[in-house]
């Protein structure tokens, strides 16, 4: 036996590569900054209610569960984001072992492991990961009636569903994957006679119903924002190019290229699964619906023009390379190692090199242009030292840190709010709707600290005055230096209180 049949074969192989993207990604966490996004989580983690302006609940319910247990910090964020990735993994594992077999799960976890989204995305405590984690369940469930043959398990399909979709409102791919399952799929389309499958979408439409109640008492917040940002626009060609080529980066060129290859060549057939005898076809047909589906649905909402994120695709590929993890299995069993030697090598490599670029760029590049998206360097480090020297030109004026921190986008805002050691609520001059928990009156009341480039604050400071009763009172410029060069630099005004 191989040195690589032993690995495979090992029961101890899945908690070395566990343990190893733990520690890894919580290292790299350690060199970086919390992201604005995950800080802004963090503040709606700090009042819970059933929806937010943007997203679902379920992301700041687990923060806030997290925080409770083990305190309000910015390690605790880095070790729950983390960690919930790990879990995340185990449960990819679950899933390949319940579709195949334990040596098929380890090749779809190592697949995982070697691909450019998923080890960055673990240090981020977004919204994907309950998302992702409730889909793997969902996936769980389907599995379980394929091969039982006992659609009790959509009972269960129907309480994680309900819970996906307060995580994220993509949730709703599943169903319409399920549903074009059953349509396409002789074996499948006794399903929608089932009585049990539709008593399982009243089970998930209960649990996602506070949600949809507090929209209908909000002005269907949530759902306007989704469907402006990802389902609207006129960059047609644009948008697409983005959109495909994203896919190769973010989910493996190595990976990708060898599941649409196989796809097309017909190399993932339904003779190829372990669970034949209990629904092999069965199995195969929702596994690659799954896969497929989300894709193409985003794919053609890019080609009218929306604006879809890369990521949003992210759970189609479970599937796709779970698929792909069995291939890779078989050939490994047909005496094919020096081809999937190179190929894991070479997406580990390609891995590699890009998320060693992405950080290096992060800690090391300083330059004063702006980039775009996670990557950028002003959303991912430096916010430690700049609350530290904003904290210490408030001390030089005498003045006590007031209980709100004003920018003219909320992810400043945010950022500053989670590092300042008061944890001031942050308020946006540009999004008035996230300003929840920071209305202007108790500004004017108590005070705040204004924070703006200086080539923004003409414009932001006009804006504020026009806003505000109180008056301002510019307290100083701070700078963020990292290696000499300065990467951010902040004018600070205070906001007085009215008297």
């Amino acid at each position: 036996m191989s040195s690589i049949e032993r690995f495979l074969s090992s029961s101890r192989s899945l908690w070395i590569v566990l343990g190893f993207h733990f520690v890894i990604w919580m290292g790299v966490s350690l060199l970086l900054d919390v992201h604005p996004d995950m800080a802004d989580h963090w503040i709606w983690s700090r009042f819970l209610q059933w929806g937010y302006y943007e997203h679902p609940p379920m992301v700041a319910l687990n923060m806030r569960i997290v925080t409770m247990v083990f305190g309000s910090s910015v390690l605790t964020l880095k070790i729950g984001s983390v960690l919930f990735s790990t879990i995340i993994l185990l449960v990819c594992y679950r899933v390949g072992v319940l579709f195949f077999d334990r040596r098929v799960a380890l090749i779809f976890v190592l697949i995982l492991e070697t691909t450019p989204y998923w080890g960055p995305a673990s240090v981020f405590w977004h919204i994907d990961q309950p998302y992702m984690l409730c889909w793997l369940g969902c996936l769980y469930a389907i599995g379980r009636y394929i091969k039982s043959g006992n659609a009790n398990w959509f009972f269960l399909f129907g309480v994680i569903a309900g819970l996906g979709a307060l995580s994220k409102y993509i949730m709703i791919l599943l169903p319409i994957c399920l549903l074009v399952w059953c349509l396409l799929t002789k074996e499948a389309r006794k399903l929608l006679l089932d009585w049990r499958v539709y008593l399982a979408a009243v089970i998930a439409l209960a649990i996602v119903s506070p949600n949809l109640y507090w929209n209908s008492q909000n002005d269907w917040r949530t759902f306007t924002f989704v469907f402006e940002k990802g389902l609207t626009g006129s960059k047609h060609g644009e948008n697409f190019v983005q959109f495909f080529v994203s896919q190769f980066l973010l989910f493996s060129l190595v990976y990708s290229t060898y599941f649409f290859s196989a796809l097309v060549r017909r190399k993932l057939g339904a003779t190829h699964l372990s669970v034949a005898e209990n629904g092999g076809m069965l199995a195969h047909s929702f596994l690659l619906t799954t896969a497929i589906v989300p894709v193409l649905i985003f794919t053609i909402a890019s080609f009218m023009g929306g604006l879809t994120d890369p990521h949003w695709t992210n759970v189609a590929y479970f599937s796709a390379f779970l698929l792909l993890a069995r291939l890779i299995s078989l050939n490994l069993a047909e005496g094919s190692v020096r081809k999937q030697v190179w190929l894991f090598s070479s997406a580990f490599l390609l891995n590699a090199a890009l998320t060693t670029f992405l950080v290096a760029h992060i800690l090391f590049r300083v330059s004063p242009v702006s980039e775009p998206g996670v990557i950028s360097l002003k959303k991912l480090v430096g916010w430690t030292q700049t609350a530290r020297k904003i904290e210490a030109l408030v001390e030089e004026h005498a003045i006590e840190m007031p209980p709100f921190v004003i920018s003219r986008e909320y992810q400043t805002a945010s950022a500053l709010s989670l590092y300042l050691e008061s944890q001031p609520m942050p308020h946006s001059i540009e999004k008035e709707v996230r300003n929840v928990w920071s209305p202007e009156p108790e500004l004017d009341a108590q005070g705040a600290i204004l924070v703006c480039p200086p080539h923004e604050c003409q414009v932001v400071l006009s804006k504020a005055r026009r806003r505000f009763k109180s008056r301002f009172k510019k307290l100083g410029t701070i700078e963020a230096i990292r290696h000499g060069v300065v990467f951010r630099k902040l004018n600070i005004h205070y906001l007085l209180p009215l008297r």
